[in-house]
């Protein structure tokens, strides 16, 4: 993308440099990504880097801010895909989110796994039950995933605590071309309540490309991670005295229908903006509306707005994508501005998290749950409730949707029965019909907990 580009340089010239820097040094942009970009085998890989200690090199990251962003976990990096995290001398990665959900992707030489480290607290690699570790492995052009997170309660020091049921709930995917590979992760929360929600929530994170051989780290090594944060809107080279926010960002619709976010600005009319050009990212490039306008002058309180408004294609894929802003100026510098918003189902359906400890004798637990429509229509119809055995649904197995209005919900129960002492994590099945349309949703609920 433009923006880790324009930020990049930035970052180049230090803690300091603003956007006037930005645009001195940008005629050298192509020649910095291109030798960013190469990827080495394990035998290019400096002896200092292969001397020391394992996730304590600093990890250096060229954009903080961190976008919601759906990719499609197929083991390709397609363009507009991902958002670019990191590049060294072995590893090119990675990073993006959506509520409950990280995704993360890199490109290492073939015999090496990609190692994720999330602390998701961002209080420190050894403090807390928040220190997430996600590993992909390459076995056969197979992929294999392994997620615990360290617990640093204990008087007995550090231990690791495996998470199969995060493992169940994500997926990932792995393509070897030649000398390199290619992972893609999307990591969801199984219903324990340890992955961010909320645009704004700050984390740290690393990624690293062991070799296939090397043996799982202990829990008591320390970590060296890197602050990011989760957002839902950005930008870069905006002129001084320029502020941007966008409304309606984060907002969602559905396939066939159409949404709307405003571009707001607070500046003057002596920043001579002239002109405005707005268009979708990634998979939806050719699904939404593409836009120029001239830069609408300010008002007498130095504010001034563009609407984008899009039709959204029946046949456009799920989830969250990038609407990409580029302002130019009197001297020809573009501006970048980015926001997320959500092309979702007709709904979501989703279960609010209990936290459910193990009980020695069976028992019955009810749960509600929201069918939360993305539609501006009325929305009608049946959905059914199943879960794996030994759990059972005990009533609500069969419900009827009504929603009203604009993008409304509908609040139900069911209830289940658990088995004495048992443990886990669930798939919880929704198979609706809604205003004709066939919807199967899983959502997850653990007993046990951490």
């Amino acid at each position: 993308m433009a923006l880790q580009l324009l930020v990049a340089l930035i970052v180049a010239q230090g803690p300091s440099a603003h956007q006037t820097v930005l645009r001195s040094v940008q005629s050298n942009a192509k020649q910095t990504a291109a030798t960013q970009s190469t990827i080495q085998t394990p035998a290019q890989k400096s002896d200092a880097g292969a001397a020391a200690q394992p996730y304590t090199i600093p990890f250096t990251i060229v954009e903080p801010v961190r976008l919601a962003l759906t990719p499609k976990i197929d083991g390709t990096i397609d363009e507009e895909e991902w958002d670019a995290l990191s590049t060294s001398s072995d590893m090119k990665s990675y990073f993006q989110w959506e509520p409950g959900k990280l995704h993360f992707a890199a490109q290492v030489p073939s015999g090496h796994d990609l190692v994720a480290s999330f602390d998701l607290k961002g209080n420190g690699w050894l403090i807390g039950k928040d220190n997430l570790e996600v590993r992909l492995s390459n076995a056969n052009s197979k992929v294999t995933m392994t997620c615990r997170v360290v617990d640093n309660t204990s008087i007995s020091g550090p231990k690791w605590i495996d998470l199969p049921g995060m493992t169940m709930a994500s997926f990932a995917s792995v393509i070897t071309n030649g000398a390199t590979t290619t992972y893609e992760a999307s990591i969801s929360d199984p219903g324990i309540g340890l992955l961010p929600t909320e645009a704004g929530t700050k984390l740290m994170l690393r990624l690293d490309d062991p070799e296939s051989t090397d043996a799982p780290s202990p829990a008591y090594l320390p970590r060296v991670l890197t602050p990011v944060s989760l957002a839902i809107q950005r930008s870069a080279a905006l002129p001084n005295g320029l502020w941007f926010n966008t409304e309606g960002a984060g907002h969602a619709a559905i396939p066939g229908e159409s949404i709307k976010l405003r571009l707001t600005y607070n500046g003057n009319n002596s920043m001579k903006l002239q002109r405005l050009e707005m268009h979708s990212e990634g998979f939806s490039k050719n699904d939404t509306n593409q836009m120029m306008v001239p830069f609408p002058k300010f008002d007498e309180k130095g504010r001034s707005y563009v609407d984008y408004s899009t039709a959204i294609a029946e046949s456009t894929s799920i989830g969250y994508r990038i609407l990409k802003g580029t302002l130019s100026t009197a001297d020809n510098i573009p501006a970048v501005m980015e926001s997320s918003y959500r092309i979702g189902p007709l709904v979501d359906f989703e279960v609010p998290r209990q936290a459910l400890a193990v009980a020695p004798l069976d028992r019955s637990v009810r749960f509600s749950f929201y069918a939360k429509s993305n539609s501006s229509r009325s929305v009608k119809g049946e959905v059914s409730i199943s879960v794996p055995d030994p759990l059972k649904v005990l009533n609500g197995a069969d419900r009827k949707i009504n929603i009203q209005g604009n993008r409304g919900k509908d609040r139900q129960t069911f209830d289940l029965f658990f088995p004495p002492n048992i443990s886990g994590t669930f798939p919880v099945k929704f198979s609706a019909i809604l205003n004709g349309k066939k919807i199967e949703q899983v959502q997850y609920i653990t007993v046990g907990g951490l």
